[in-house]
């Protein structure tokens, strides 16, 4: 595809002509952005649209020529520290308030009203 400042893209609509100038600069400001960030092998399809506007088709998936940067990696947590080392961990939160507990009446469920259920052993049970 040849083309200059000068000599317009070939396929260019007539009244584009006029703006050509400003449409190649883009293309050439967009080519070196390009050179700038792109790695080697890199490869970059553009085009211009109907209005004149300069855009990217596609790019090849890595820009950058190098491998993706590592991520700092944390360290190991509190709670990790102390299994390991065999050591009793609780976190603060654990911590219980004092306060009024439960009789043990109180943690048994309730039962579902309606439903009688035999109290006697040895008695079968109603098919529910």
């Amino acid at each position: 595809m040849a083309y200059s400042l000068f000599v317009p893209l070939p396929g260019l609509p007539w009244y584009l002509w006029p703006v050509w100038p400003l449409i190649f600069w883009r293309i050439q400001r967009l080519k070196a952005w390009f050179q700038a960030h792109g790695g080697p092998g890199a490869q970059m399809m553009w085009g211009v649209d109907a209005r004149g506007r300069v855009t990217i088709l596609a790019l090849s998936d890595d820009l950058t020529g190098r491998g993706p940067a590592p991520l700092a990696a944390p360290g190991p947590s509190r709670a990790l520290c102390a299994a390991l080392s065999g050591e009793a961990f609780a976190p603060p939160h654990a911590a219980r308030p004092e306060g009024p507990r439960l009789s043990p009446a109180a943690s048994r469920p309730l039962p579902v009203p309606g439903i009688l259920l035999p109290s006697a052993p040895g008695l079968p049970r109603p098919d529910i």
